[in-house]
């Protein structure tokens, strides 16, 4: 976030544009925001990206979005984009898919030397996520002090263990950091390697 810019609101998703915004490479000419919803992710992006495209699948949402410089909004499913970007991001989307399916066409998404930075969420369970959920706590405190709002969107819960999550990327994206994060999201980077 630029200094003296706040955004319009606060939740677990725009908490992490931030650490989104630290992965976009100096270099990159191009990126894309899958599941952009209302474009907030995509339009600070453009800040510091000639070219950014925004796209989601949910044509009500994606009227909202503000329109802006260097950013163009397509309603599509991001699995039948053609092309490449230096980099993509996908905030709360990816387990919109199936989890193969869904890194496979972002892995395609990002151009040879190109970046990909994800925060998603999984299916937690009792049994592998026990001290994880011990968070509830600091989590639901973080949200009053906050004051988290979500804007319209469809939701999905989530299918996919983590572990799963893992599994899939160490397949598809060798090398892929994957970190389990503060309010029930993970991240993943990748970078594609230049020659790919």
């Amino acid at each position: 976030m630029l200094a003296g810019v706040r955004d319009p609101y606060w939740n677990h998703n725009t908490h992490y544009h931030p650490w989104l915004l630290a992965q976009l490479p100096d270099s990159a000419r191009t990126a894309l925001d899958v599941g952009c919803g209302d474009g907030l992710l995509a339009r600070k992006l453009a800040r510091h990206c000639p070219s950014v495209l925004g796209v989601d699948i949910d044509a009500p949402v994606l009227a909202a979005a503000a329109p802006a410089p260097n950013v163009t909004y397509k309603q599509a499913d991001f699995r039948d984009l053609t092309g490449t970007f230096d980099y993509v991001t996908a905030v709360a989307s990816l387990h919109h898919v199936p989890v193969d399916e869904g890194l496979t066409a972002l892995r395609r998404l990002v151009a040879p030397g190109g970046t990909l930075a994800i925060v998603g969420l999984w299916s937690m369970s009792l049994r592998s996520d026990f001290g994880y959920l011990l968070r509830y706590p600091l989590v639901r405190a973080v949200d009053l002090l906050r004051h988290k709002s979500d804007p319209p969107a469809p939701l999905h819960a989530p299918e996919d263990s983590l572990d799963r999550i893992r599994r899939s990327a160490a397949e598809l994206l060798p090398g892929a950091t994957i970190r389990k994060r503060l309010l029930w999201r993970y991240t993943l980077l990748w970078h594609k390697p230049a020659a790919e």
